[in-house]
């Protein structure tokens, strides 16, 4: 089980690189979306649900005034270069199926 009901991600977009913290708000809007629940995401991981909570938290920055303006999800999703987890207590870790360096 997580300590937080927080994800962190390190995301290369259009080659700009920024971390971005998912909320619960974005993580419970990815559950309504893909009637999926999030410890199922973290324990089967798919680089499309990550990817949107990912968008989800760009875009909640963005309606803050805290982050870019960003496009709708499939257009946004063109310009991403890569994506990971950061965990605040581990070092960074790539998704499954992502190639470590």
């Amino acid at each position: 089980m997580t300590k937080s009901m927080q994800i962190r991600y390190r995301i290369l977009h259009d080659g700009e690189e920024r971390t971005v913290t998912a909320k619960p708000v974005s993580i419970i809007a990815f559950e309504r979306h893909w009637g999926v629940g999030f410890m199922t995401a973290i324990r089967e991981p798919r680089l499309e649900w990550h990817a949107w909570i990912a968008h989800d938290a760009c875009h909640k920055h963005a309606v803050s005034g805290n982050h870019p303006a960003v496009k709708p999800f499939d257009e946004w999703l063109a310009g991403l270069d890569d994506i990971d987890v950061v965990d605040e207590e581990a070092p960074e870790r790539p998704l499954a199926g992502t190639p470590s360096p």
